[in-house]
Order: structure tokens, then sequence, then C-alpha cells
């Protein structure tokens, strides 16, 4: 993954506030004058149509039913997502004592009630007739109302994740939770704390002490809590699996860390909870399996749904090698439910595979666009968890794509981004771009696809409220802890193996793989793709890891699946090489990919035959292989194409394939573009056995670039400023052609391209598949496709 440079933060113009909130609803200031109560709302605006009350105790303390005011909107807060809404009224003769908001919309309600604490009102009685009380909420303690629960409200009970519960306007947190005075005030005037969390010199790990700043999630019950949060406050922890070696049974493992230390219990699939945190499952057992754990103090996280190897069609083309020669289809924005239904085709035709973008929880935001785009692309490539679930689908749409596409001797791999986090800057926080007093170039929280919470320390300038402390780097529903990662350091040389391994790529948040624990987690990510039904994956941004890492990686991930890897797994790594060939490929170097890796993998305990299951991404097909002059690697442990998904962008640096191959999205000339596809099954100068074809969409003239899946179409966008839109395209159309960018003879915007569905291509690989070639209606196509 290369990507042109973008920019993270983005300047909003806020008028009446230094810093909005993050929050649906918050209070800006209010005003007592005798009997008549008013003031100002911060509400996010969500819908249309809503309902903004303010709700008061009497001056003894009690809730009367009636003691209400209405609000109203006011006016738009340019540049944001926020209104203004007004409330005036009189209180009764009993008095009052304290207040809180409600915000109902689209079946919804919502609440401000001062982080737990209700807004106090001490000087104000029902027998003052000229004194004045005001209060402004402080900048320094921006409460979040994103609990989903649409019930009654009561000013006694406690907030409950569950969707009957009653919420409450005074509801109970953890003790270790800091109160708003606990919390030191904001930076000002427009300051950041970046910079504190740089290397220094040759330094490449954080201080154990930067993991004291961990434990930042809301706590279930307050008032910025939401329910993607679980428990995360006080639990964190994830699924192992480690099967036997004939597959045949496996051994779950729940690994959970408590923040207080405290007991914990576990339930496997609806069964009671015990002290014992693994379970043996057997080959017996179909479909999803539950998991949770629970501490002693009743905190609990339910994880996503499990499922097992042996619980997947098994794929039977003799053509294909066991797995071992493909032709892989990139289906370049497809949502999940487009790509079972497209497998129907791409079965008949004779490929046998189908590569999917990043499945991982990515960064979403229908809020803050990043270079004017909703959801550009690339947000894919920023996890927040390994949950799987995004933009694509959610985790049992996913799985009923791969068994309906196995089912039809479809294989598929996933991309799997495990050199990174988010970008610094994207995450549930405040921060604040470039920019003067008063907006300073503020810039709102973004949200993860299945709704975990995560954190950044880059443009923060606001103390987290758990903690008390400054914001750190943390991914709880991985978990990932700030040790986690390596300190942030510019990635400015590409020559340079230092460099590639620990600068941060264009800003990304760079693990730290040199670390068992992250190693281990990665590679059971690995296998829980494996174990939902993947057949492989590619690694993205391999470069930058360092061979030795991946090397233990792979090796570990050998172990969790029974002591070999399965014989049809492919993995291939993205190796950009250019004009560092020398460090990566030629010459004799620790961080050489070619020979030295190797090397490192038969150190880890990969035999032979696994090791040609490890390919290298050819970047340098079809214009300047072999790199090196020679073949140092066999042709067989290689991936060829022609044009991918990154050389797309405006100005991507890539690959240069000069004249020798073609960009579709960028020349638009099918005949140029189809006789380069062609030839990469005809060629017979690079005998790679995995040969992929990218079959993507095309931009927009606006600039809009982002999947043509309704998630980067601007009528889903919230805020105001620009916006560039890509509206949605359906990308399964079981009539099309290949080449269906074409349409009445022209090029055609913001569609699906469909270059896999081109039967000259489709012929060509088969032939190279040692397939009978095809008619049109023998591969699945409309019979006027050629």
């Amino acid at each position: 993954m290369r990507f042109t440079f973008f920019g993270l933060a983005l300047a909003v113009i806020v008028e009446k506030r230094q810093s909005l909130p993050t929050a649906n609803i918050q209070l800006q200031n209010y005003t007592l004058v005798g009997q008549t109560l008013s003031g100002n709302i911060y509400i996010k605006n969500l819908a249309y149509d809503k309902v903004v009350t303010a709700i008061y105790s009497d001056a003894t303390n009690t809730w009367v039913a009636g003691q209400s005011i209405s609000a109203s909107y006011s006016y738009s807060i340019s540049g944001s997502a926020y209104e203004i809404w007004t409330f005036t009224g009189t209180i009764g003769s009993g008095g009052i004592k304290q207040l809180y908001l409600r915000y109902d919309v689209s079946g919804t309600s919502y609440y401000d009630n001062n982080n737990s604490q209700n807004y106090l009102i001490t000087s104000a009685t029902s027998s003052s007739t000229s004194s004045t009380t005001s209060s402004t909420t402080s900048s320094a303690t921006p409460t979040s109302s994103s609990s989903t629960l649409s019930s009654s409200t009561s000013p006694t009970s406690t907030v409950s994740s569950s969707s009957t519960s009653t919420t409450s306007a005074t509801s109970t947190t953890s003790s270790s939770t800091p109160g708003t005075t606990d919390v030191p005030a904001e930076l000002t005037p427009c300051n950041t704390w970046n910079g504190l969390d740089a290397c220094v010199g040759q330094q490449t790990d954080y201080n154990t002490t930067y993991d004291q700043r961990s434990w930042q999630t809301p706590a279930r019950g307050s008032a910025d809590w939401s329910d993607g949060f679980q428990d995360y406050r006080d639990l964190t922890g994830y699924i192992d699996l480690v099967y036997n070696a004939a597959r045949t049974s496996v051994t779950v493992t729940v690994k959970a860390t408590s923040r207080t230390g405290v007991a914990l219990t576990y339930s496997f699939n609806g069964g009671a909870f015990g002290s014992t945190p693994s379970a043996t499952v057997t080959s017996s057992y179909a479909g999803p399996y539950a998991i949770s754990v629970r501490d002693a103090n009743g905190k609990s996280l339910v994880f996503d749904a499990t499922y097992f190897v042996w619980d997947a069609p098994a794929v039977s083309r003799a053509e294909t090698n066991g797995g071992q020669k493909l032709a892989i289809v990139e289906l370049f924005g497809w949502p999940y439910a487009d790509i079972e239904k497209e497998c129907v085709f791409l079965g008949k035709a004779g490929y046998g595979g189908v590569r999917i973008w990043p499945p991982s929880e990515s960064v979403t935001s229908d809020w803050w666009p990043q270079t004017n785009e909703l959801n550009p692309w690339w947000f894919l490539y920023q996890p927040v968890s390994y949950r799987l679930n995004n933009r694509q689908g959610n985790l049992q749409q996913l799985r009923s794509m791969i068994t309906t596409c196995r089912s039809l001797g479809v294989r598929i791999y996933a991309d799997a981004v495990v050199n990174h986090m988010t970008g610094g800057g994207n995450d549930i926080q405040n921060h604040r771009g470039s920019g003067t007093a008063p907006t300073c170039g503020w810039y709102g929280p973004k949200n993860g696809t299945a709704g975990s919470p995560f954190f950044t320390a880059t443009s923060t300038y606001q103390y987290n409220l758990q903690t008390a402390q400054r914001p750190a780097l943390e991914y709880p529903a991985v978990p990932y802890k700030p040790t986690d990662f390596h300190c942030d350091r510019s990635l400015n040389s590409y020559t340079d193996g230092f460099d590639l391994n620990y600068g941060w790529l264009v800003g990304l948040a760079d693990l730290n793989t040199e670390k068992d624990n992250v190693q281990e987690r990665i590679a059971t990510y690995f296998a829980t793709l494996l174990s939902v039904g993947f057949s492989g994956f590619r690694i993205d941004a391999a470069k930058h890891m360092g061979p030795n890492n991946i090397a233990l990686i792979l090796a570990k991930l050998k172990n969790k699946m029974g002591g070999a890897l399965p014989a049809d797994f492919i993995t291939w790594l993205e190796i950009i090489i250019g004009g560092e060939k020398d460090l990566l490929a030629c010459s004799d170097n620790y961080y050489n990919w070619y020979s030295n890796f190797n090397t490192l993998m038969t150190s880890a305990g990969l035999s032979s035959t696994e090791i040609g299951y490890v390919k290298i991404w050819s970047s340098d097909y079809p214009k300047e292989y072999p790199i090196c002059g020679s073949w140092i690697l066999p042709a067989t442990r290689f991936v060829i194409q022609n044009d991918d998904h990154d050389q797309q962008n405006a100005g991507s640096s890539s690959r240069d394939m000069g004249d020798t191959g073609s960009v579709l999205i960028k020349d638009k000339d099918v005949a140029k573009h189809r006789a380069f596809e062609v030839n990469l099954f005809t060629q017979t100068g690079f005998a790679a056995n995995i040969r992929n074809i990218l079959s993507s969409y095309s931009f927009r003239s606006n600039g809009a670039a982002g999947f043509p899946d309704g998630y980067s179409d601007c009528a889903r966008f919230k805020s105001t400023g620009t916006c560039v839109s890509m509206p949605l395209s359906v990308a399964y159309d079981a009539n099309a052609c290949g080449y269906s960018v074409i349409q009445s003879g022209a090029w055609t915007e913001g569609v699906y391209t469909r270059v896999h569905r081109d039967l000259s291509i489709v012929n060509a690989m088969r032939t190279w598949m040692g397939l009978a070639t095809v008619t049109a209606s023998q591969a699945g196509l409309a019979s006027g496709c050629t």
C-alpha cells in the first residue's frame, strides 16, 4: 500500500464555541432570572424531526412529572453538524435544584446529565425574584450521549445496556472514573499534544509507563458510553484458536484482562459461566459459536461469533493444484452480498478465487470528509479492530458469501492490514488541525464500522475523562495498548530498513511487530480468517513489518493450525520494489525479502513446502522482471497482475509499467487494457502460478474516488461544507458484459468496470488453467457478450 499524502486534520469553521462537543446533546449555558429558566443547547443534527427537553427537579430534589421545558431550534453552526436549540420557561412553585437534558430523535433518546451528576442549581429558589444564576459548561468536560436506548426516563435509576432499560438523569458510574473536578482543563489557546510521543534519536519502543494511560473507554452508564463500547473500560480480550493436527478439534481460549484485577468467568456457547478460560470444540459442531467473559463486578464482553475450519464447503477443482494455481479476481469495492451472487459466474467461467478488501473493522465517518471525500476507499486500510464487520458487510454476510462461493468452487482471499492501525488523529475524540482561535481547526470524532472504541494521541487537546491524562494509542477491541506500537517516527527513507520498519507509513499508527504478544495477536487474526473460511490472504504493507517479524508470525499461525499450514493455503506479501531493489531483494542483508526471508522462515520452523505457499507480490511485472536480473526465487513464488488498486489514484507512483501495462481507469482504452490482461495469461516469460485481475470502478471527474457502494454518496453527509459525491451504483449485474464501464459507446463515471467478465480474458485464463475455451452462454454471460 502506498498512498498519495492525505491530510488527517480537516479545518471546520465553528461560530459560537472554541471547540464543539462530541456529544449528540450538550448544554451550552443556562440562566435563571427569578422563576424564568432559559438556556442554549448544542444538538447534533441526526434527523429532521426531533424533540429536545430540559427536565428539572424541585428545590427538594424531587422529580415530578411535568417539570420540563421544551426547547426549539434557533440556528445551525456553520461548518459543523451542530445546531443551537433554545429553551425558556417558568419553573413551578416548588423551585429548582437539578437539571438534565433529553434529545429524542428517530426512536432513540440521548441525554446530557453533566457526566452523571446533573446540573446543580444551588442558589435559585422559588422565593428568589431578583437574583440571577448562570453557568456555562466547560469545554474540558464534553459528554457524548451515544447510547441507543429508547425508553422511559427516571431520575434515580441506572443506565443499562439493555434496549428495554430505564435511563437515568443521575446514572451511576465507576468510582474510578474521574469526576469533572479531577480532569485538568484542555490546552489553550490552540495547542495540542503533538510531538510528545515522538521518538528520540534511535528510540523505537515506548516506555512501559505509557501503558498507564490505557483504559480510556467510557464506562457503561456514563453519558458518553455507547453500545459498541461494551465494558472495554474494565475488560479487554480476544479469542485464541489452536487446532489439533488433523483439524478435527480446536481449543478455544479467552485471553482477557481486567483493569481492576478481579476474578473472571467464561461462558462457551451459551453455557453457564465458569472459571476455566478454555473449551474444546470438535468437528461435530457446526454453525456460529458464542463466547463471553464476565468479571466479579458484573462487567462483561460478548465476542463476535467464532467459526471453525471444518464448517465450510470443501473446494475440489483438479486444475487448481489444490489451490496452488489460480486466477484470482480482485473485486475492488464490491459488497459481500454482490460477490456472493457473482460467484455463480466466477465458478462457471473458471476463476479460482476472489480477493476481497480488508474485512476488519475500520474507520468511518458521515460527518468529516477527508480531501472532500466521504469515506474514501483507503479508510478500509485504517483498522479499528480485527472484528469482521465493515462497509463491505457484517460477519454474517461475509460468512454467507464465503460459504456460497466455496460451494461453487471459488476460494476467497482477504486483504490483511496488520502493519498498523488508524491514522493519527482518526479516532473517537475531538481534535485540532491547523487553524487559529476561535476554531483552532477543530474537527470531530470518527467511528468504527462495528462501533468499537479507539484512541490516538495525534492532534488531541482534551484530557481523557477516564484516566485524567492526555490521550494515548489504544484499540481496546483488539486489544492493543500504547506499548504495542512503535514510537511516532516519520518515514523518510525507503532505502533504509530501519526507517521502513519503524517509521509510521503516512502517519498510520505503526504496530510494534517485534513484540511477541503483537505477533501472537496477528497470528490469531490470521487463524480466525482461515477459520471463517478464507483460503489465504494478502499482507498489506508487508515490507514495513520486517522479514523476521513476518516469518515469526507465520510460524505462530502454523502452530495454531495444528502444526502445519493448510495444503490449499497461500499468502502474498505486498513488497513494492523500485529503487530499493538492492535492500529488498538483490543484496544479502537483514532486510532482504528473497533469500534472506527464506532463511528466516526456515529458522522459524516452516517447511520448504510451506515456504512455497508464501508468495511475493511482484511489482516488477510486467516491465522490470526479474528485478535483480536473474531469478533469485523461482517464478512460482510470485503473484503477478496488470493494473492494481493503488495505481488508480492520481499521481500514484506505486509501480512503473511504462508501455508494458495499462491502468484502465486512467487510460480509458478498453482494447489496450484487454490486450494486457489477455497477455497476463498468454505470456510465458513469467511462470507465476497466481495471476490476479483487478475488476474496479471508474472514478469521477469531480475528484470522487470512494467505492460506489453508497457509503461515499454525499446524500449521507451529515455536516456542512464541501463533499464530492460517489453515488450508489450496484456492483452485481447478471446481464453485464466485460468492460461495462463503456455505455452507449462512451466512458461512464462512477460505475463498476467488470473487467473479469470479458470473454477474451476468460478464455485466455481458461487456456492457461488447462480448460477448454467456452462461449458466452457456457461461461454464464449474456449471449451478446464478447
